[in-house]
């Protein structure tokens, strides 16, 4: 299975005693993952790999794939669907950026489009008529000007923000809490194959895996850390949509929320982001402003004169700690910890300022570190 990532990916999937932690730090260390698998134990060793992990991956690789694995590879190839190692040049590099992203991404579609700015538009799936509306016309707006719109196939907020972007003839990002192979919802099947033709569905979950109460969590954290900003359209309280509002914070991604009457019980959500210092929105261009990429604004939709101008110049529209990182950049290329005892921050704050860097073309990652590309 030479060059295969997704056989490679599901050999790693299925064999027992690899963690994900394992199998991110696995895939990290080596250039893909057909160079990964053959490499073999004492490279996995030096590579970090625990010795009884070293043992259960050598052992399956000599064995070759179980019935368990040949359904999987089987149910994905019916489909179409490929898989995205981490450490790939095509991984997202705001996902990578938080926590514990995931180690590889199972998808159907565009992969191009998870490396590109994106959007997160949630909410209720009890939308109200209103609710649904404003999310059209908000994911279309945001759509028309560049970003891709990113949500979680669910009923509602999700799937309305899903459509006005593929109605404006924008881009538009699915995460699931299925394997690829399944839509959950049943009823967004043709919604689902509409974003299979003009965006992507994406995964962590094995080809197979039905939805699940405990799977929805972690599709939320994938939303948000795809996402430059996770924007709220409609949410009650208590509800999961808040859950996404809350990863997207503790990654340190912007939160967005449509102000609602305190009148209405689906907006009592939205209310207390904003107290808590969302960014209140009324148009995209609120949005947009607020991401510093008001060049991104279609003709008639900025509301304030003179903000375009300011992106003319490279890294006018950067935020401050993406700025702080790329001069630290000025000495060459760097590994994330040097950025981060220079400056006084943590790993995660410098590699969430370096995704920021990679998707704005002034950054990219090299065998050592980081380097400035202007």
């Amino acid at each position: 299975m030479p060059g295969d990532s997704l056989a490679h990916c599901l050999l790693l999937e299925f064999c027992d005693g690899l963690s994900a932690a394992a199998a991110r730090a696995l895939l990290a260390a080596f250039p893909d993952s057909d160079t990964c698998l053959a490499a073999g134990p004492r490279a996995w060793r030096a590579a970090g790999l625990p010795p009884a992990a070293c043992s259960a991956l050598a052992a399956r690789r000599r064995r070759g794939p179980g019935r368990e694995e040949r359904a999987a590879l089987e149910r994905s190839r019916r489909v179409g669907a490929s898989a995205l190692p981490f450490g790939n040049a095509g991984y997202p590099a705001l996902l990578r950026a938080i926590s514990d992203p995931p180690p590889w991404l199972y998808l159907r579609g565009d992969p191009a489009l998870l490396a590109g700015p994106q959007l997160a538009v949630v909410g209720s799936r009890r939308a109200s008529a209103l609710g649904r509306r404003a999310t059209r016309e908000l994911a279309g707006d945001l759509a028309q000007a560049g970003l891709t719109v990113t949500s979680g196939l669910a009923l509602g907020i999700d799937g309305c923000a899903h459509r006005g972007a593929l109605d404006a003839g924008g881009d538009t990002v699915a995460v699931m809490a299925t394997g690829i192979d399944q839509v959950y919802p049943r009823r967004h099947r043709d919604l689902a194959a509409a974003i299979v033709e003009r965006g992507c569905l994406v995964t962590e979950l094995p080809p197979g895996a039905g939805p699940r109460r405990s799977h929805f969590p972690r599709r939320n954290r994938l939303i948000s850390g795809l996402s430059l900003g996770t924007l709220v359209i409609e949410a009650a309280l208590p509800s999961g949509t808040l859950l996404t509002a809350s990863a997207a914070a503790a990654q340190g991604r912007d939160v967005f929320a449509v102000p609602w009457s305190r009148f209405h019980p689906g907006g009592r959500g939205c209310l207390q982001l904003l107290r808590d210092g969302a960014g209140l929105v009324e148009s995209a261009a609120d949005v947009l402003l607020a991401l510093g990429w008001p060049g991104l604004l279609p003709p008639g939709l900025l509301k304030t004169g003179g903000a375009a101008e300011s992106a003319a110049a490279p890294g006018a529209a950067l935020s401050a700690p993406a700025r702080r990182l790329l001069g630290a950049l000025d000495a060459g290329e760097r590994a994330p910890d040097r950025p981060a005892l220079d400056l006084g921050e943590s790993v995660e704050w410098v590699l969430t300022a370096a995704g920021e860097l990679e998707l704005a073309g002034l950054a990219d990652r090299g065998a050592g570190g980081y380097r400035r590309l202007r």
